[in-house]
């Protein structure tokens, strides 16, 4: 187990296609399988490397070693990397690079874990084209009239009000395979969006990837216990 009262940066075996945001710099790195790869790569040394390793190469495992980097094998075939990493993680959040990008079935099976947690730590995904966050009770951010903002429901979602959007969230119930909010429009500079009390439902708030940052200055004060 691997424990900090700090968000966390998880590089995963997928494609890490921009360079490493400045503002995640100095926090805490996990190794997820494959990802010890693109850490080498980046020249990045982890704090912790876990998986089933069967994606990180030979001699990136033999790096792990003559660096005596922290080291969590799962052989267990029920879970993803991704879930391992969640599970022997414990921090303040999560920022996930090299999950988003790459195989879809990979990717799917991300958005699988992120609604199978019980506990409210937010998850940030940067990828090449989008930065995706699980969308908390009340969520406000300040963008540019006319910006793409797409809901995504994991599960039965159901929704208060909304403010600042061109398509209005007012009692809305999403879920997948009847009402999805793929892009949406920023219609005024401050997005507000409210959840039902009722709701027990999991959203992704997915946005162009330029707004990283936007995303992550929100997301220190987004956790709760697990």
């Amino acid at each position: 187990m691997f424990k900090t009262n700090k968000i966390v940066v998880l590089i995963g075996g997928g494609p890490v296609a921009r360079t490493i945001p400045n503002l995640i710099k100095g926090l805490p790195i996990v190794a997820v399988d494959g990802g010890l790869d693109s850490c080498i790569s980046y020249s990045m040394v982890p704090n912790y490397f876990i998986g089933d390793m069967d994606s990180a190469s030979s001699s990136a495992k033999q790096y792990a070693k003559l660096n005596k980097i922290p080291s969590n094998f799962v052989a267990e075939q029920e879970t993803t990397d991704f879930e391992k990493a969640l599970m022997y993680v414990d921090a303040a959040g999560y920022v996930c690079l090299g999950f988003l990008d790459g195989r879809l079935d990979h990717s799917l099976a991300v958005l699988h874990v992120i609604q199978k947690q019980s506990h409210k730590r937010p998850i940030l995904l940067l990828g090449s084209e989008d930065v995706v966050l699980t969308g908390p009770n009340d969520f406000c951010i300040s963008l540019p009239v006319g910006e793409r903002v797409s809901i995504w429901p994991l599960g039965k979602v159901s929704f208060e009000y909304s403010t600042g959007l061109l398509y209005s969230l007012k009692k809305i119930k999403m879920v997948q395979g009847n009402q999805i909010g793929t892009s949406n429009s920023v219609s005024e500079n401050s997005v507000q969006i409210i959840l039902s009390e009722e709701n027990r439902g999991t959203y992704l708030i997915i946005l162009s990837y330029i707004y990283f940052d936007n995303l992550f200055m929100l997301i220190g004060g987004l956790s709760t216990p697990k």
